[in-house]
């Protein structure tokens, strides 16, 4: 297996608050944690660290075939018990955080070696994801699977990265975030900047830096003024993943802007799948599958489901959450597999009547969820734009109730009209922007 990059073109690989780290700096730290790791006897470690250089260095310590590396979903001692996962020890930069737990620091003292390979393919690590659920899940990989999706986004994309020094503003232990924000850079020869970017500013220092790549999410470009950002000029490319872009955030970027960003479909177990780009409101719907992912699709009870096969899923057929239909080698999204309900012989597709909502003048944006109970009950979570908004404080929120039902009323029958209705200034999310059901139920309280 081929090394890292080295330091032939001299650029640093990474770059920390105190300034740039050579990728000479980079291994010798790497090193002195595999030697500080033989010594140990333990063999599932959590690995939880703030800083991305921090984080890499201790990914390549720990990923060996007779150890586990866990990634927790959140970096807190807290996550770990959330999850209910039993690991022997945490390789961490705050060992103070995690009382009762074995700890190892990420700080070791540093040695000098030779060019260093990169950790043996079958080294295994579980990452942790809610998913839509809310309950922390395991989903297991491999090493490989990561440097085979590397080098699928390398031949993608590669091209148009050119040199450009590698940032975002997602957490780098959820896997869109650690592959576009540390692995791909890394294995490439880039740039990467270390910590994550939580603000506008933060993405226009990285730009002051030479050109600049972007790993974003939906929530954060939904809420960032075009005018914070860089100049799209300084950009070499800006991805999104998580959900989909709202389409005026993803038209207002590739118009307003000044550049696209390029939306990558996928989830922690099947890894990327495709992407899409503004390109007019008439594309809009349809996906590309990166090269290397097959997709059919099969019939089911709620429709056609779309399945994918990958070399970095597993090489196996991976039922996706979504249904689809397709026009040659493209798909477009068709709502959630697990959104078709059935009521009484009814069957009603919660996308499709989000959609609906999502049409009335006084609607940004929705969601419908079943509400647990002896009754079966849809509840609706809407989050009301200006007008809706002076409606709910001149009318009250019977009288949007009432508004909201006879749009619905037009396309539904009665019995499958929502009779639980909430009106949060913004739907919940985690730190990806994906929303959470767990997270919606709470909204309904004692009425679950």
């Amino acid at each position: 297996m081929p090394g890292l990059p080295t330091d032939a073109d001299a650029r640093p690989l990474l770059i920390e608050r105190g300034g740039p780290l050579a990728r000479t700096a980079f291994q010798a730290r790497v090193r002195a944690l595999r030697a500080a790791l033989a010594a140990h006897p333990a063999r599932r470690w959590a690995l939880v660290s703030d800083d991305g250089g921090g984080f890499a260095a201790g990914l390549l310590a720990l990923a060996d075939p007779r150890r586990t590396v866990v990634l927790p979903q959140a970096p807190q001692a807290g996550s770990l018990k959330a999850a209910g996962v039993q690991v022997d020890a945490v390789l961490t930069d705050r060992p103070e955080d995690f009382p009762g737990f074995t700890t190892l620091a990420l700080s070791q003292p540093t040695a000098d070696g030779g060019e260093m390979a990169l950790p043996d393919d079958a080294s295994p690590i579980e990452f942790y994801t809610s998913g839509s659920s809310g309950a922390p899940k395991c989903v297991p990989k491999t090493f490989a699977q990561l440097r085979l999706e590397v080098e699928a986004l390398e031949r993608q994309w590669g091209a148009t990265l050119g040199d450009a020094v590698v940032t975002g503003t997602v957490p780098h232990y959820h896997l869109y975030g650690l592959l576009f924000r540390i692995l791909w850079p890394l294995f490439t020869g880039r740039t990467f900047l270390a910590r994550m970017c939580a603000q506008p500013a933060d993405l226009r220092e990285a730009a002051a830096l030479g050109s600049c790549v972007i790993a974003s999410s939906p929530a954060f470009l939904s809420r960032a003024p075009l005018g914070e950002l860089p100049p799209a000029s300084r950009v070499a490319a800006l991805f999104s993943s998580g959900a989909p872009l709202p389409d005026e955030t993803a038209r207002a970027l590739g118009e307003d802007w000044g550049k696209p960003a390029v939306e990558v479909y996928g989830s922690t177990e099947t890894g990327g799948v495709a992407w899409r780009a503004w390109d007019g409101a008439a594309s809009r719907p349809w996906w590309h599958p990166i090269a290397g992912v097959e997709t059919e699709l099969r019939e089911e009870d709620a429709g056609t489901r779309l399945w994918i096969r990958s070399a970095w899923s597993g090489g196996d057929w991976i039922a996706t959450g979504d249904l689809a239909r397709t026009e040659g080698a493209r798909f477009a999204l068709a709502g959630r597999a697990d959104d078709v309900l059935k009521f009484e012989d009814k069957r009603v597709s919660l996308s499709e009547m989000r959609a609906r909502l999502v049409e009335h003048a006084w609607v940004a944006d929705a969601r419908l969820l079943l509400l647990p109970g002896r009754r079966a009950l849809l509840g609706a979570v809407v989050v009301l734009n200006g007008e809706g908004r002076s409606a709910l404080e001149a009318s009250g929120k019977f009288a949007v109730n009432e508004s909201l039902r006879a749009w619905l009323r037009v396309s539904y029958e009665p019995l499958l009209i929502p009779r639980k209705w909430r009106f949060p200034d913004a739907l919940p999310g985690n730190a990806m922007g994906k929303l959470e059901q767990a997270k919606l139920l709470t909204l309904f309280g004692d009425e679950t």
